[in-house]
Order: C-alpha cells, then sequence, then structure tokens
C-alpha cells in the first residue's frame, strides 16, 4: 500500500516539475520576444517611414500561407491530443505526425521567403528593416525547429507502447507549439500588416 502512495507521489511530483519546466522555457521565449519586439517599436518609431518587408504580393502572400499553415498546425496538433487522451496510439502518430510535417512545410515556406528577398536585396546588412525582419523571423524559426524536434521526441516517446499513449510529453509540447503559433501571428501581425 505505501509503495503505491509512493509512486503516485512520484508521478504527481514528475508532473508538476515537468509543467514547472516547461513554465520557464515559455517565460524565457516571451522575455526575448517582447525585448526583440519593444527594440522593434523603438526602430519603427524612430525611422518614422518604414517599408514592410511584405511590401509586394509574394512575400505578403507567402506571409498569409506561413500563418495558414501554423494555425492549422495547431488544429492537427490539437485533434492528435484528443486521440491521446482516449489512448489511441495509432492517431496520435497519425495527427501529430501531419503537425510535424505542417511545422516542416513552414520553415520551408519561410526559408523560400528569405532567398526571394535577399534576391530583391533585402539582406541582413542592407538595412536596419533587413536586420530586424531577419532576427525576428529567424528567432521564430529557431524555435520551430526546437519545437519540431520536441515533437517528434515526444511522438516517439508517447506511442512506445502498443496500447498505452504517455499524454504528459504531448501535453508539454502542445504547449510549445501552440505557443509558437501564437508568437507568429504576432510576428506577421507586426512586420506585414502594421
Amino acid at each position: 500500500m505505501n509503495t503505491q502512495i509512493l509512486k503516485q507521489n512520484k508521478i504527481k511530483t514528475d508532473e508538476f516539475t515537468a509543467m514547472l519546466g516547461m513554465l520557464v522555457v515559455l517565460g524565457s521565449i516571451t522575455m526575448l520576444f517582447v525585448a526583440l519586439f519593444v527594440s522593434y517599436s523603438i526602430l519603427r518609431i524612430q525611422f518614422g517611414m518604414w517599408s514592410k518587408p511584405g511590401t509586394g504580393s509574394l512575400p505578403f502572400t507567402m506571409g498569409v500561407i506561413n500563418t495558414i499553415i501554423l494555425l492549422v498546425s495547431s488544429w492537427t496538433y490539437y485533434k492528435g491530443q484528443q486521440f491521446a487522451k482516449s489512448n489511441s496510439s495509432y492517431q496520435v502518430k497519425r495527427w501529430l505526425g501531419l503537425t510535424l510535417g505542417l511545422g516542416i512545410v513552414f520553415l520551408l515556406t519561410q526559408l523560400n521567403l528569405w532567398r526571394i528577398l535577399i534576391e530583391s536585396g533585402m539582406t541582413i546588412q542592407s538595412d536596419i528593416i533587413g536586420s530586424v525582419f531577419y532576427m525576428l523571423t529567424g528567432m521564430h524559426g529557431l524555435h520551430i525547429v526546437v519545437a519540431i524536434t520536441a515533437l517528434g521526441w515526444a511522438i516517439i516517446r508517447s506511442t512506445r507502447g502498443v496500447d498505452i499513449v504517455e499524454v504528459r510529453p504531448i501535453k508539454l509540447v502542445g504547449l510549445l507549439w501552440h505557443f509558437l503559433d501564437f508568437l507568429w501571428i504576432c510576428l506577421f501581425i507586426s512586420i506585414f500588416i502594421i
């Protein structure tokens, strides 16, 4: 009886520690991007006339496409989480695998946007607008790479057993994934629209 209680307490402690760790990670990412957004805002105010990197139909359209890709990936992740709760490992692999694929497509589309902008003369060194654009989108892209890696880990870890789906890694990585999707929406609005 005592070993069962100790085991349950350890599981609760592990869950609390994992959630606390994820909240620290999200808090750190938040502080980083708040600093970047404040810097971006100060530069925009100082420069007065600020051309948008999305000027022209192709870059703006690619920004919209990337936004849609991430919104759909949040939905597919949500579906995967729902199937994890019902312990359907096949469906978890399917929906989270689709999310992983959408994350990769997002990165490839972002790299293609960078290529188009660089070919049109907008580089990190061309002006402050280019520097800020590549810093903001590059930092977000780097975090998406980390999230894709974590998602791959969560898929492998959560579906090791034939019939048992471990929900905790899916829940933790889901917090990161949805947070980065929200962060992209903020970036898209501030860079391409405002």
